[in-house]
């Protein structure tokens, strides 16, 4: 049977067609698996992503999501087709097709048939798709404007963090501006802090600026004056003040976007230490599948997890400066995150839309060593066969690992990604980033989220390298691991705003973000029932993917060690159970006596500041970046 048509016409559209080539389809019993050969020098290929519509009960329209381009195939060529998205050898694809398209028996013909689609583009080989990635590199200068650091009342911890940093400053001879954003509620920790940054700057002669309660205060006049009609959400924005519901970085993240409006900057915990180290099983090159996710390694002692791997060498502002504000296909050129052939193998294409050459990287991440930096630790039941070997050595040590106090976690390789759920460590502030929510926990994910929306084909880099952190006091984080999973505000709203993303059209990443304001306000304009409803819909979802998740590993693990299966049980049991149970919809972040009312009153509170700072943001951003330096120093 012709595995093309003619060229036709349908409904005004002109499908274009290839050279033909034939299938033969014998009798079915007849049909044998042949074993495929294998070469690591043989190319690989995939069936590019595309649109299918049927054209009659034979023909379909092929319609290429990259180019546009539109094809018509026979049903016979588009089920062959359809073996064929994984990156694999022309003789895998032909074992494979073999197998699976019913009676098909002559292997040659079904070899000439592939290669022939290969020579039309409708299989890309991995060179080629490699090819099409790669950019050259920018050649403007790419500069760090500042080191932002946010404190909250651990003055001891942030001296450690300066004195690891005072060591990098001296090790590669540079003078960084350093900011600290202090977020203190203790006077005496201010005071305490703002005197370590001046030990600080005399040790290593860095330009240092303080940004506490009096110069949160001289900022907000300054843009209330600049942008009078973001009056009423500035100072929740940025301060503390009636508004605020509850501690969070969020404030001295949006004092650091203004800040350094319009260009690169890096941002610190204070309870971060310095070196970067790599672990030994780090490796080069970029990692293109989405599924695969972090390592980890457990160690006795937290001093262990901070020392563990090696430290790295360069300046690692440096480091992260050569991608960070790049674009993805002139990274890739780079020896140390080259995209290898190899490393294609087996991967949907169509797994890989987040890779493209133009996609600029507007974050850079590293790994941690030593405490995590999560509440719950029920990624640690998720763990790849390395990491789960550390995690559950031995009981003692398990128990141990459970409360996540002293790892290495973080990316064998260089990892593109669409959104980031922790600290970025580099940030490409040069066009709009969006604020994020000033109260409570996880701002990070929430700022990636709102982020992604405004620039779609942005992404992050997480590199394999990792930064030390060490927290004031170890944390039970078992207790939260054990409980059905409640996620908070940030994350209902984070995973909310990914719901969204490529609903909006304007190129203009500022207009977007004004939109993101507007549908979330739309949400917040709904009546209890339907805010309860969300609510609970959101709960259901994450906790009944618990269970999936977890009921995936307890089936795929039968040899699993008792103790591991016996809290796996649990989990699964207490997320099960706050399933099926009906209750309100609480969130994290709210008291636990809340009734539905109560949280959908909570609920639309915070969804209207949000959506408020989100419309405002745009022309507070504008007017600190028109103001530059200017406005850092009147401070």
């Amino acid at each position: 049977m012709a595995a093309l048509a003619a060229p036709l016409t349908r409904h005004g559209t002109l499908m274009t067609t290839t050279p033909e080539f034939q299938f033969n389809y014998g009798n079915p019993g007849l049909a044998t698996t042949p074993v495929a050969r294998r070469s690591a020098d043989a190319p690989l290929f995939a069936a590019i992503d595309a649109m299918v519509a049927p054209l009659s009960s034979e023909e379909y329209a092929f319609i290429a999501k990259d180019s546009g381009e539109r094809h018509v195939l026979s049903h016979h060529v588009l089920q062959s087709l359809d073996q064929c998205r994984e990156f694999r050898s022309i003789d895998e694809h032909v074992a494979r097709v073999a197998a699976v398209v019913p009676g098909l028996t002559q292997h040659e013909r079904i070899r000439k048939g592939l290669e022939g689609l290969a020579s039309t583009g409708l299989l890309i080989s991995d060179r080629d798709y490699i090819a099409r990635l790669e950019r050259a590199p920018d050649t403007r200068p790419r500069s760090l404007h500042a080191v932002y650091i946010r404190a909250c009342d651990r003055p001891g911890q942030l001296r450690l963090l300066l004195d690891s940093l005072a060591n990098y400053e001296r090790k590669h001879r540079v003078a960084r501006s350093v900011v600290l954003l202090d977020d203190s509620v203790e006077e005496k920790n201010r005071d305490t802090n703002r005197d370590l940054l001046r030990e600080f700057a005399r040790a290593v002669g860095n330009p240092v600026s303080y940004v506490g309660p009096a110069e949160r205060a001289r900022l907000r006049q300054r843009l209330v004056k600049a942008v009078p009609q973001a009056k009423s959400i500035v100072e929740w924005l940025l301060d503390r003040g009636p508004r605020t519901r509850r501690g969070g970085g969020g404030r001295s993240w949006n004092i650091a976007l203004l800040l350094s409006a319009g260009r690169l900057f890096a941002m610190l915990d204070e309870d971060f230490r310095f070196p970067l180290h790599r672990h030994a099983d780090t490796r080069p090159g970029l990692e293109p599948n989405p599924a695969v996710a972090a390592s980890a390694r457990f160690y006795r002692r937290l001093e262990d997890a901070l020392d563990s791997g090696e430290e790295e060498m360069q300046d690692p502002f440096e480091a992260h400066l050569a991608v960070c504000g790049d674009r993805l296909g002139a990274a890739i050129t780079r020896d140390e995150y080259r995209l290898d052939r190899e490393s294609l193998r087996g991967i949907n294409l169509g797994r890989l839309e987040h890779l493209r050459g133009d996609a600029r990287i507007l974050g850079t991440l590293n790994g941690t060593s030593g405490s995590s930096g999560t509440e719950s630790a029920l990624w640690l039941y998720q763990l790849d066969a390395e990491s789960r070997a550390s995690f559950w050595a031995d009981r003692e040590s398990y128990l141990r690992n459970i409360e996540a106090q002293s790892l290495w976690y973080g990316w064998l390789r260089a990892k593109p990604a669409t959104h980031a759920y922790f600290l970025p460590f580099l940030f490409d502030n040069r066009q709009i980033l969006p604020c994020t929510n000033p109260d409570g926990r996880g701002e990070d994910g929430l700022a990636s989220a709102a982020t992604h929306y405004c620039h779609p084909d942005s992404l992050v880099m997480h590199l394999p390298t990792a930064i030390g952190h060490a927290q004031e006091s170890p944390r039970k984080r078992s207790e939260v691991t054990m409980a059905p999973h409640t996620p908070r505000f940030n994350h209902y709203l984070r995973d909310y705003v990914t719901n969204q993303v490529g609903s909006a059209k304007a190129s203009d990443p500022a207009r977007r973000l004004a939109l993101l304001g507007e549908i979330t306000a739309d949400l917040a304009a709904a009546d209890d029932s339907t805010l309860v409803g969300s609510l609970q819909e959101y709960l259901g979802f994450v906790r009944a993917d618990v269970v999936e998740r977890l009921q995936n590993q307890f089936e795929l693990l039968p040899d699993a060690p008792v103790y591991w299966q016996a809290d796996v049980r649990e989990i699964v049991r207490n997320n099960g159970s706050a399933l099926l149970r009906q209750a309100s919809p609480r969130l994290a972040d709210w008291p636990e006596d809340f009734g539905a009312g109560a949280c959908a009153e909570a609920a639309r509170a915070e969804l209207l500041d949000m959506a408020q700072a989100w419309r405002d943001w745009p022309a507070l951003w504008n007017a600190a970046r028109e103001q530059g330096d200017r406005l850092i120093s009147g401070l």
